[in-house]
């Protein structure tokens, strides 16, 4: 690829292309360019798989590896610096080199440390692409660990009152969070919570919980459950029962959130940078030039250039080139 200048698009995944290819969260892997994948929720894995070798950690690989006909192995990561992205078990960011240009990819990130994750840190770079879910200044979060310790009074005064408690969280990241905060309850979890924590537990982080099977428990419990389990029989168990329904998101910031999910309590706890997380975090990247992507692309962009000064420009699919700046 000499001669080619660089170009940053969204096309199959984030693609950054220049004397070196990369495909960053890649709708396909194929069997030309480097595939890297930056955690394991379900909105960055391939939905088509040519080749079988990509860049991602161990624990995503595991990930992907359950829940996939097709197993994929590690590629040669030459040219590839991996770094914690604090969003779930295993996720990273992804720096490369592309005509002499250091271009760092977060996928989504969490600034914070929190329940044992350690959060992402900057690094200098020339070019920063960057997730931008919370990218309107009006979502900035509590700590984390205040959050984490009103959710646990919340359980213990339910306990007290011989009241079982359900908590939605989705089933990779925020439960196994959730299951580190209450694990003083021996908490239960549905299948699907169950089956992600047993894919992402290790000697260090075993993650003990029991699997709810939907039957009745004895005393007080605490379920741990995907949101899509609203749709379930489990579901109706749980909403006919006086069970006290909890939310952990950080559109719990919105109102109507608990109307939304139909919860009694809705908790701002997130594994995403919130707004001053990211805009934390760019200055600290120091870049030449920031892309927004996957979120409030518009919105993160307009600010940081206005707060920080440093270029942004949201990516927009379909936008062919972005050349030499």
């Amino acid at each position: 690829m000499a001669g080619r200048a660089l170009t940053i698009r969204l096309g199959n995944g984030v693609e950054v292309l220049g004397d070196k290819e990369y495909y960053f969260d890649a709708d396909a892997i194929e069997s030309c360019g480097t595939f890297c994948i930056s955690h394991a929720h379900s909105d960055h894995l391939p939905k088509r798989i040519a080749s079988t070798e990509v860049v991602a950690s161990d624990v995503t690989l595991r990930c992907l590896n359950g829940r996939s006909k097709k197993q994929l192995a590690m590629a040669p990561a030459d040219g590839v610096t991996m770094l914690d992205a604090g969003h779930m078990a295993g996720s990273r960011m992804f720096q490369v080199e592309v005509n002499g240009r250091k271009v760092l990819y977060t996928g989504d990130l969490c600034t914070r440390d929190r329940c044992g994750n350690h959060g992402a840190r900057p690094v200098k770079t020339d070019v920063l692409i960057i997730e931008s879910t919370y990218g309107k200044p009006r979502y900035v979060f509590p700590p984390s660990d205040v959050i984490a310790s009103l959710i646990y009074d919340e359980v213990e005064d339910n306990f007290s009152q011989n009241r079982p408690v359900s908590l939605y969280a989705y089933p990779f990241g925020k439960s196994q969070d959730m299951i580190r905060v209450l694990r003083d309850f021996g908490p239960y979890a549905d299948l699907s919570v169950y089956n992600a924590t047993a894919l992402v537990r290790s000697e260090d982080d075993p993650l003990e919980c029991n699997l709810w099977d939907g039957g009745d428990i004895d005393g007080p419990f605490a379920v741990i459950c995907s949101p899509w389990l609203k749709r379930t029989r489990q579901s109706e168990l749980l909403c006919n029962r006086d069970v006290k329904r909890l939310a952990v998101s950080g559109w719990a910031i919105d109102a109507g959130y608990k109307r939304k999910m139909g919860v009694h309590e809705a908790f701002p706890f997130s594994d995403h940078a919130d707004f001053n997380d990211l805009i934390g975090f760019v200055k600290g990247c120091d870049p030449e030039l920031v892309l927004t992507h996957h979120g409030s692309a518009d919105s993160l962009a307009y600010e940081i250039k206005a707060r920080l000064g440093i270029e942004a420009r949201p990516m927009v699919r379909g936008q062919r080139t972005l050349a030499e700046f």
